[in-house]
């Protein structure tokens, strides 16, 4: 039967002593009946209990899973599959790269398959973003029972002992209990395979650094596990293993979702000491920090310090820090400053449908005297219901209040209906044609995010931030400049991922309008006028 001769290894100790005495005593006689009522689940076990079967049964049996002393953290592993199995949690491993988590998943799938005598689970459905991961997952369950066929028995349907370990796409045992591979790469919906729910699933493999470049392709795939989700049985659940690569694909949609227990695992603590010393030292480590291209993401968890962050994250966190509460709130309008007359004021906008989606949003900077003073934001707003038009009216207020500042609403398919409200505000802005020599003033109102514009415009606004002509105290602004990403630059809005930058993208727009502001009128210093009596000489 492949029985390990050192089984119980456990670190001293992690079960009672009596316990692991019995099940030694029961190992040794080696009686099937016995072996398999040691390691049979009632669905009574405490976790504890559970936890000693499952330990027991891959050290037993596979030992060859095990060339290092466990880490703590595995516990904690087999204890959320655990509940995540018996339908108590929804659970997400974020495990770094190379802490066995799929080896674990493997096992934790053979255990309950041959051993849970209730069978909680009839339709088990493993999902990866490649139909050959997932198949081999399949394949390696369906092996390692295989490997266990004299104690066992066959369980399997008109397959026998026979490996298939490139063709393995499902596989179903005597009692009709069904594992079957999937893929999250298309849709869901019509699937001859779905002709009864399934009700456990098990994502792996569901976003790497290729996949996560692609909006599009991230999108499709949440999608798709959209629906995978929506066709779970009455009582299904899931787990999902992954690396945190990024902030906004995949696995930030499923750590998004409400009650979800996620365990982050780094390969070290903050303070460098190692997770799991013995199979990564320090030495170790630091050769994997040597070699790895995302370090950060696939082995500490932590996708806000790689390289794909648009904006300084130090920077940004510092003045998070730093963040203030506005002096005052009037109409949805957050106010860290009065005007003052003498000061240049400009206004950017992002308009929306107002619908509960994306907002529209405003962003008023006081860019001072010249045009070399810090420009303070002064200004905001944030609301997704309010229509396009009536939203025209809140920006022509509030730039009235500002001495009729430049205020440049951005000409997508909704601002139009803005910059209608707008009608008779007397600065909005015009957009303008550049040559190579000229710059020509058009008849058209708005600012247009092209292409061409919001590269150029991002970019200078992350290098004026950084020079530091920018201050900012909105924490919310300064959060969604947390969470852009080269990514976010390159694409275009994203559908699925609840995340949004209209705060984000008003504060740009409204930075643009420094070039263009002017002081009120009102304020304007007049010419130099020639004395009256000046023939007379005095």
């Amino acid at each position: 039967m492949g029985i390990n001769d050192e089984p119980f290894n456990f670190p001293t100790g992690k079960y009672p002593e009596a316990t692991i005495k019995v099940a030694r005593d029961i190992i040794k006689g080696g009686k099937r009946e016995e072996i398999l009522s040691l390691m049979a689940l009632q669905g009574n076990e405490t976790s504890i209990m559970f936890r000693f079967k499952f330990d027991l049964f891959c050290r037993i049996f596979f030992g060859r899973y095990f060339t290092s002393p466990s880490a703590d953290f595995h516990d904690l592993m087999t204890e959320h599959m655990r509940q995540s199995y018996y339908g108590e949690i929804r659970y997400v491993n974020l495990g770094f790269r190379g802490c066995a988590k799929t080896s674990m998943t493997k096992l934790f799938l053979t255990f309950v398959i041959l051993n849970d005598t209730e069978k909680k689970r009839k339709y088990i459905k493993v999902m990866t973003r490649s139909m050959g991961n997932a198949r081999q997952l399949v394949t390696d369950v369906y092996n390692n029972c295989v490997t266990l066929k004299d104690l066992y028995g066959d369980i399997f349907v008109k397959e026998g002992d026979k490996k298939r370990e490139e063709t393995m796409g499902a596989f179903t045992t005597v009692d009709q209990r069904k594992i079957l591979a999937g893929t999250i790469g298309v849709t869901q919906r019509g699937h001859v395979q779905d002709a009864y729910r399934p009700d456990w699933i098990l994502f792996d493999d569901v976003e790497d650094a290729a996949s996560i470049q692609s909006l599009a392709n991230t999108d499709a795939t949440i999608l798709a596990i959209a629906e995978a989700l929506d066709g779970l049985s009455a009582d299904g659940c899931w787990m999902c293993n992954g690396n945190y690569i990024s902030e906004e694909g995949v696995i930030q949609w499923f750590m998004n979702k409400p009650s979800v227990t996620v365990d982050l695992i780094p390969i070290a603590k903050k303070d460098g000491t190692p997770t799991w010393p013995e199979r990564y030292d320090k030495d170790k480590i630091a050769q994997l920090k040597a070699d790895a291209e995302d370090f950060y993401g696939e082995y500490m968890c932590d996708p806000s310090r790689t390289d794909t962050a648009f904006f300084d994250r130090i920077m940004v966190d510092n003045d998070i820090a730093a963040a203030k509460q506005p002096h005052r709130e009037s109409a949805g309008v957050k106010y860290w400053g009065d005007y003052v007359p003498h000061h240049r004021y400009g206004a950017g906008a992002d308009t929306s449908e107002g619908i509960g989606k994306d907002a529209n949003t405003m962003a008023l900077y006081d860019f001072g005297i010249g045009p070399t003073d810090v420009g303070v934001l002064t200004a905001t707003y944030f609301n997704n219901r309010i229509p396009p038009d009536l939203f025209g009216h809140e920006l022509a207020r509030v730039g009235a209040e500002f001495g009729n500042c430049i205020v440049a609403p951005e000409n997508n398919n909704t601002g139009h209906a803005t910059i209608s409200a707008m009608r008779g505000y007397p600065n909005v802005y015009t957009h303008r044609t550049t040559g190579v020599r000229t710059q020509k003033v058009t008849e058209k109102f708005g600012w247009s995010t092209t292409r061409k514009t919001k590269p150029e415009m991002l970019f200078t606004f992350r290098k004026d931030y950084n020079d530091g002509l920018i201050k900012i105290y909105d924490i919310n602004v300064l959060k969604e400049m947390r969470s852009y990403t080269t990514a976010d630059l390159a694409g275009t809005k994203q559908t699925m991922v609840t995340r949004h930058f209209d705060l984000l993208m008003a504060a740009v727009i409204g930075w643009q309008m420094r070039k263009y502001a002017v002081m009120s009128q009102e304020y304007e210093e007049l010419p130099e006028e020639e004395p009256i009596f000046s023939d007379i000489g005095i």
